[in-house]
């Protein structure tokens, strides 16, 4: 091989290697997903099964840098939001949640709030107590428990798709006591004890592939709560 020859190979490896090494790059970052849609543009940082967990930053209209559990904001991070107000805090499966500071503008001047949040709503300056706590949130796009009375002991689970409420097929439900009866298309357990532990299974097709949807979730207070899981 001349030395003409020889110098030109060693050029097409090197760009071929510098090439390549930034496509794997932009590939390992776009195919990691964050399931927040205000900061689902573009994310940096650690992942596993696709979805964002562990330390990153995740960027749309607004930022967040922190950590991640299953492609959502969980412990600490710092949230960032489009007109300049800065969330700094705990978070819990995309929810503001436990202790944390909100700066804010009010009529031009900036505003400290500090205190404790529960649900992503603030609640005051001293420690709430927790009605419920999600455990294990995987495959599913938006949910939100909501409880709507205070003494009865049932819980309402409904489901939605392509904006239509159904039941999944192969449904599986395990609870720590209470029943299970299905009506039209939600799903109502009655009678429980607190601390209640519910375990959600179930799969969706996405594109024609199965995607497996895990929602687990405790109840600490005794109540009528409504669980709400939706893929659209």
């Amino acid at each position: 091989m001349n030395n003409l020859h020889f110098k030109g190979w060693v050029m097409i490896t090197l760009l071929t290697f510098v090439f390549s090494g930034t496509c794997f790059s932009q590939q390992g970052e776009n195919s990691c997903k964050v399931l927040m849609k205000e900061i689902s543009t573009t994310y940096k940082g650690d992942c596993l099964d696709g979805l964002a967990e562990g330390k990153g930053t995740a960027i749309g209209e607004d930022t967040y840098k922190g950590m991640f559990h299953q492609g959502l904001p969980h412990g600490k991070g710092i949230y960032k939001y489009k007109n300049g107000n800065v969330f700094t805090g705990n978070w819990n499966m995309g929810l503001k949640n436990g202790e944390g500071e909100f700066k804010y503008k009010l009529n031009d001047k900036v505003t400290l709030l500090k205190g404790f949040w529960k649900d992503g709503e603030y609640s005051g300056l001293s420690k709430p107590a927790e009605d419920y706590r999600v455990t294990n949130l995987s495959g599913i796009e938006n949910q939100s428990i909501t409880k709507v009375a205070g003494k009865e002991a049932i819980i309402e689970i409904s489901f939605e798709k392509a904006m239509k409420k159904y039941i999944p097929r192969d449904l599986a439900i395990k609870l720590s006591s209470g029943y299970r009866i299905d009506q039209n298309l939600k799903v109502v357990i009655q009678n429980y004890n607190c601390p209640l532990n519910c375990t959600i299974h179930y799969t969706i097709l996405v594109n024609g592939i199965e995607r497996q949807c895990n929602f687990d979730f405790d109840i600490l207070q005794q109540g009528k709560y409504e669980v709400f899981l939706s893929n659209n």
